[in-house]
């Protein structure tokens, strides 16, 4: 399998492939890690250039596309000596407030990747993570690291889409036998986890009972996509502390990196958060074969409504676990509702939909 993952700077793209290499590894399944970034400063260095880390982007679109041409020309060697290889890289680069490019179609066409990848991230741990960089430092608000995101996704998905090539979108927090299930195991059936996330009672208690049943469906070999490992509304929730408390700024501490987040830069994308959530969840469900909906509350979620009104309408069969009162909206867009986990379950593996224990 060749496959291709990118990612912006601050998505912890390159922390997440490597946990996932030695998970595959723990499985007897050998894959080589080819780190374009890296590559580039380290072919700088044989042609004795030393280039530092907060200036390689300030290079010309020439000498980048050199540097990037000789780490291409070593991967077309190296590639030939491994069965499994994943490229990770950038799809494009936003500097100085424009984007360009940051691959090649030559390579990419001669390398003919089989499955491509976006790994992603909310906002806030991006920012932090890129605070923590000499290169990225002061240099993108959180406006900035929106679009970005979006553009890194988009190129991406353009790019399998014309090569007739599989896109997912993975959230950097999901585990790594998401990306090795769509990499080694594609029989595995791919499902988005709908829920609650708003106005529920004890919240905590609720998503606990949540993951614990979404790691009961992963062990039973399914591949989950779990809206809630990019969690940008946590953002809206710390801007309402803000307010409630007269504060101008939101401090952030995370590894011995202290960032400040001015509240205007966070009121500033409220509206592009709030739909970019949408899009991203939608996402989730374009690349899944169906729907779970799993809802604890007794009081209609607007949002779980939404995801399986699109996914209903969309070619999606929506199964949801529910044990309280029927809601005509629920019978409505489902395709079979549930009153427990295991009478889900249990119908799953009579449809032959679970492969494993």
């Amino acid at each position: 399998m060749r496959v291709v993952v990118t990612g912006i700077s601050g998505s912890g793209r390159e922390s997440h492939l490597r946990q996932f290499v030695e998970f595959a590894k723990k499985r007897n399944v050998e894959v080589k890690l080819f780190s374009v970034g890296s590559m580039m400063f380290e072919a700088a260095r044989k042609l004795g250039i030393e280039i530092k880390e907060d200036k390689i982007l300030d290079l010309s679109s020439s000498s980048l596309n050199f540097l990037r041409a000789t780490v291409f020309e070593q991967i077309m060697r190296e590639a030939e000596k491994h069965e499994n290889i994943i490229i990770s890289t950038h799809a494009c680069f936003r500097w100085k407030k424009h984007v360009f490019q940051a691959f090649d179609f030559h390579y990419l066409n001669e390398l003919s990747p089989d499955l491509f990848v976006t790994i992603s991230d909310s906002a806030l741990p991006i920012k932090t993570r890129l605070e923590s960089s000499l290169q990225w430092k002061g240099r993108l608000t959180l406006k900035d690291i929106l679009v970005w995101r979006d553009e890194e996704i988009l190129l991406t998905k353009s790019i399998a889409d014309y090569r007739g090539k599989p896109f997912y979108v993975i959230p950097f927090a999901s585990s790594s036998e998401t990306l090795y299930n769509l990499v080694f195991k594609q029989d595995s059936k791919k499902i988005y986890l709908s829920y609650p996330i708003t106005h529920i009672e004890d919240r905590d208690l609720k998503l606990a009972d949540k993951d614990e049943f979404k790691n009961r469906l992963r062990k039973l070999g399914l591949t989950v996509f779990d809206p809630g490992e990019v969690e940008d509304s946590d953002l809206l929730y710390k801007l309402r502390e803000l307010r409630e408390s007269g504060k101008d700024r939101l401090v952030v501490k995370d590894d011995g990196v202290e960032v400040n987040i001015s509240i205007d830069e966070i009121e500033d994308i409220v509206e592009d958060l709030l739909d970019q959530i949408v899009a991203r969840d939608y996402q989730l469900i374009d690349q899944s074969d169906f729907l779970v909906v799993y809802y604890f509350s007794p009081v209609m979620s607007p949002g779980v409504l939404s995801e399986m009104n699109y996914g209903f309408s969309n070619n999606k069969k929506v199964f949801v676990v529910f044990k309280g009162p029927e809601s005509p909206f629920f019978n409505y867009y489902s395709t079979k509702i549930f009153k427990s986990e295991e009478d889900l379950i249990g119908f799953l593996k009579k449809e032959g939909v679970i492969i494993g224990e």
